[in-house]
């Protein structure tokens, strides 16, 4: 558990970091006019262009693409968080995730009841079963 959770604060803070990287383009399209102009482009400056001509084309907004990035980053330092206490084996992180995951999952039932899909109840059934394991499984691994 410790090892899947840094390693998805891993996948979430680069994750977060490339939206915030492609917010910086979207606000500052002319860096990327002058990354065209240069006489040899890498295949990183490539990559950014291409991604930053797709979300521009389909006319994502500056303030959405920081905020995802955000979001992300912030998911990622709190994995990190969590697998900390976890290593530690503290039943504060214990009681902290459990607030966090049950907030989330109250989300998640509240955004399921305005607008069923399919999506969502996943995300649901994911959230009960991480408060699942962090209530009933993780006290047994935590108490010895």
């Amino acid at each position: 558990m410790i090892f899947y959770k840094m390693l998805l604060a891993a996948i979430q803070v680069l994750a977060g970091a490339l939206f915030l990287v492609i917010a910086f383009f979207i606000k500052h399209p002319e860096i990327i006019d002058a990354i065209n102009r240069l006489p040899h482009k890498d295949y990183l400056d490539s990559v950014v262009q291409w991604i930053v001509e797709q979300l521009t084309a389909w006319q994502f907004e500056y303030s959405i693409v920081v905020n995802i990035g955000l979001v992300l980053v912030a998911l990622g330092l709190f994995s990190v968080i969590v697998a900390g206490g976890l290593w530690f084996k503290s039943s504060k992180m214990r009681i902290f995730s459990l607030l966090v995951f049950g907030s989330l999952a109250l989300y998640s039932l509240y955004q399921l009841i305005i607008d069923f899909s399919t999506l969502q109840a996943v995300v649901l059934a994911v959230d009960v079963y991480i408060i699942y394991y962090f209530w009933r499984v993780l006290p047994r691994h935590i108490e010895h």
